[in-house]
């Protein structure tokens, strides 16, 4: 607990919601000059980026929903009204991104269709739980989502030996999801005014929404590399398992800080993350003022 406690930065959680979230316009032309195992020719890993954008118009379009449905309960908190304008501004910018992601997936056979319509009928589900619940289940992924970014930004050799127009996407979601991080969480504050039942219930669906994230990824690797004819490719599923537990291993790294998402008290602003976002920012500026 001590270790999880010093991963938090108490002095951050001040800031006001919608202070640093900026509306860029970027937009990255994806063709099919982009090589098929854009990651280090490494199928299995580059699969696992390709399910996460797979995965994200669809649920960024429930975060936008989930939000949005309390507009009006932020009538007294002007701040995290504006916060919200911002995060509907980036998340759908990410949805037109990784929507044409998605086609040059599908030019290449994927089966986007088909994984859509799963994901479709897990929201179904999802459906049948309260406005505040579908919030919660928004906060928590929004922090699961935050945490890996973070790891993009903090760690840039992660991306090393990528194409580079794929690394620079990966990086602007990620900054972006950084900027916004604690959104919806704020908006769950001012919903669910009652600590304890608060608590347990963003605890609970964080339990809930990790065993399910985890068990789609997987499959969607599992269904992109049967794809490729490169399904029983034992020493990819290796090198995939490495790369995600061991070098650079994102995963074993965020643990402890989703780990802090169950301490009492906690707040997504405590994670320090500022010194890595004012650096990936540069680079995202430079790259812009690069590009056409």
């Amino acid at each position: 607990m001590s270790y999880l406690k010093r991963l938090l930065n108490r002095r951050s959680a001040t800031k006001p919601a919608g202070a640093d979230i900026p509306r860029r316009d970027m937009r990255f032309a994806l063709d099919e000059q982009i090589p098929r195992y854009w990651y280090r020719g490494w199928p299995h890993v580059t699969r696992f980026f390709d399910g996460l954008s797979i995965m994200f118009p669809l649920g960024e379009k429930l975060f936008i929903d989930s939000v949005v449905h309390f507009r009006q309960a932020l009538e007294k908190h002007p701040a995290l009204a504006q916060a919200v304008d911002a995060f509907v501004y980036q998340e759908a910018s990410h949805i037109r991104e990784h929507r044409a992601y998605n086609r040059l997936l599908a030019a290449q056979g994927a089966p986007i269709d088909a994984l859509e319509q799963l994901l479709m009928r897990r929201q179904e589900v999802g459906n049948k739980f309260s406005p505040a619940m579908r919030l919660a289940m928004t906060a928590s992924l929004e922090h699961f989502t935050a945490i890996l970014s973070d790891q993009l930004l903090r760690h840039p050799a992660i991306l090393e030996g990528a194409d580079t127009k794929m690394a620079m996407l990966w990086r602007w979601h990620a900054i972006e999801e950084t900027e916004h991080k604690a959104v919806a969480y704020d908006v769950l504050g001012v919903v669910v005014s009652n600590p304890l039942r608060r608590y347990l219930m963003r605890c609970g669906v964080m339990l809930i929404m990790t065993g399910y994230f985890a068990i789609d990824v997987l499959y969607f690797i599992y269904r992109l590399a049967g794809n490729d004819g490169q399904r029983h490719n034992g020493r990819e599923w290796l090198r995939l398992l490495g790369w995600l537990f061991v070098r650079p291993g994102p995963l074993t790294r965020v643990f402890p800080k989703w780990l802090a998402w169950f301490i009492p008290g906690f707040h997504p602003n405590h994670l320090d993350t500022r010194e890595a976002l004012a650096t990936a920012r540069q680079t995202l500026d430079e790259y812009a003022g690069r590009t056409p």
